[in-house]
Formats: structure tokens, sequence, C-alpha cells
């Protein structure tokens, strides 16, 4: 129905039971792909729920749009329904990548931060806080420095960097460039990890694991488990998968035995990073993921584990500061 709020496209009803909600509608025909797109039009709404709808709404300008408390919808799937009084929350999940890019030269530009080379990026900025420039970054990380810049353009996009004129690569704040990356990333879909079962027995396969000749690095709730412990504090969640990187998936079914099922509690996940300076932390008794990665890895979850993730950063942005 139309609306009396000239600002807006329109109005629709939801008949709830005790209440009745109004949703003020802004139809937008071009897709919201970056934060600015959001701040042109973005404003309160005096009564009723602000929503938007487009075509598709990029990981970045959902993110904003929920820091202004307004509601969305796209083609794709892209949903949230949000008010507070009375509560209201319904949120689905669509594509992360546009289908039909409506820009020129859209195409060109790293949309999504859910790929390999990406995540060892973004773990390298999130552990250092900065770098020199685009080229030690990309010495650093071996990652090629075309690569790097289409993802140091996606954050600039997104005010994930801060401006610094040409300088070095600086973020902004760690746990908000975590959290975003992780909306795109995850241990289970970018590195395409399977469920196992260990023909051993599980106690029996993690004692394999302590003297393991192949490369691995644990990560998920047991590695968060043990960076805290080494601050002086208790497991925020106790341990029911084993989740595993590792560089040669084969050696790993192999040396423990293991047999895929997807009720097991052996995750595995095949990677290109443990080589690397930044891959790997030794711990008491196995071989860790580096802490952000295993930020990045809890946060691409919902529910607890996710909430270990983000009790994970907050630590790790503590003993940054000290």
């Amino acid at each position: 129905m139309p609306h009396a709020d000239l600002s807006f496209d329109g109005q629709l009803e939801w008949d709830l039971p005790g209440a009745r909600l109004l949703l003020n509608v802004e139809i937008k025909a071009r897709s919201l792909v970056s934060r600015d797109d959001v701040r042109r039009f973005i404003g309160p709404s005096a009564e009723g729920i602000p929503l938007v709808a487009a075509s598709f709404i990029s990981p970045a300008a959902r993110d904003e749009l929920r820091r202004w408390g307004w509601s969305y919808w796209d083609e794709t799937g892209n949903v949230l329904i949000q008010n507070r009084d009375p509560f209201v929350w319904v949120e689905r999940s669509g594509l992360s990548r546009n289908p039909n890019p409506d820009e020129t030269g859209s195409n060109r530009k790293l949309l999504s931060l859910k790929g390999q080379a990406a995540s060892v990026v973004i773990v390298k900025l999130l552990t250092e806080g900065r770098a020199p420039s685009v080229r030690e970054l990309s010495r650093q990380t071996e990652v090629g420095v075309a690569t790097v810049s289409r993802v140091l353009e996606l954050l600039r996009d997104e005010d994930l960097l801060k401006e610094t004129n040409g300088g070095p690569v600086v973020i902004n704040d760690a746990t908000t460039l975590a959290t975003r990356w992780a909306q795109d990333y995850s241990f289970m879909k970018t590195f395409r990890s399977r469920r196992y079962f260990s023909l051993l027995g599980e106690a029996v396969a993690r004692d394999k694991l302590r003297t393991a000749t192949f490369e691995y690095a644990l990560t998920g709730v047991e590695a968060a488990n043990d960076f805290l412990g080494s601050e002086g504090r208790f497991g925020a969640l106790p341990v029911s998968d084993t989740w595993i990187y590792t560089s040669d998936r084969d050696a790993a079914e192999r040396a423990l035995q293991l047999v895929a099922d997807p009720r097991g509690n052996f995750l595995i996940g095949e990677c290109g990073f443990l080589g690397q300076e930044q891959g790997r932390r030794s711990g008491k008794d196995f071989v860790f993921a580096q802490p952000w990665r295993t930020v990045g890895d809890l946060l691409s979850t919902r529910g607890r584990t996710a909430s270990v993730g983000m009790d994970l950063a907050e630590s790790l942005e503590r003993a940054r500061v000290r």
C-alpha cells in the first residue's frame, strides 16, 4: 500500500498475534555492493520497520544495514527482519556473491573473502595489525601481489582499513574485520572439510596425532581452549569434535585410519598454508592453527562455538594492547 512518508516507496503490514508490524519499504533498482551504497540513502524511520529491497545485497552492505537497525530482502534469499518491540528477528542467508554484477568492471573486483588465499592475507593482517606495503604483505604471505591488492581493495571499500595516504596497510578494528571475514569464509566450505570416524577409536587416533609425521594443525574449540589456557583462563566450551587442517588429507586418513562418516567427530580440511611461518603454533601436546585463523573458523559457525570465537578475538585484542 502507499505510504504517507514519501521517502519510502511503499508499506507492508504484517499481522502477528497481538501486534501489527509496519514495514517501510525502500526499493533499489541496483544491487547494494558496498557500505557507501547503503550510506547514500540510509536514515531513521519515524514509524514502522525500515526495509530495503534489492536484487542483491552484499555481506558488507548487509552488515551496514544491521548497524543502522534496518531490515533487508534481496532476490538471492538474503533476508533480515528485525524489530525491538515486539521483538522480531527473522534471518535467512542467500548468495554472498552477486550473480548478475550490475556495475561496469565489478567482475574484476574481489567480491568475497571466502578463498584460501584471501584467508592467508586476512590472518596475517589480524595477527600483525598492519603491513609495511602491498609487496611486503605479498612476500610475507606467499600470495600474489595482484590477489593481495584485490583483498585490500575490498577491505578499503568496506572501511576496514585506516586511510594512510599511500603509507602502510593498517586495519581499523581486528574484531570487526574478523567478523566480516567470517561472513564469507568457513573451515567447512573454504577447505571442503569432511567428517570422519576412526577405526582406531577416538582416543587412540588422537594419541597417534600427537606423533604424526604429516603436517597438521588443530583448530576449532580445542585450539581456542588451548590458547585461552595459556592466558590463564579456563576453556569456554567442552571439546566435542576434532578439527584438523592438513596439507595431505590422504596421509591423515591413513595414519588415523579414518572413514568418511557425516556423523563422525574428526573434521579434516586440506590446506596449503601450513608450511608458512604464520601457519602453525606448537602447543604442549598438539600443533595448532594460528589463533586468528581459529577465530575465523569459529565465527563462521553459529551459536555457542561462534561465541567462543568472539571470546578468543577479545582475548587476542587484549594481549595486543598489553
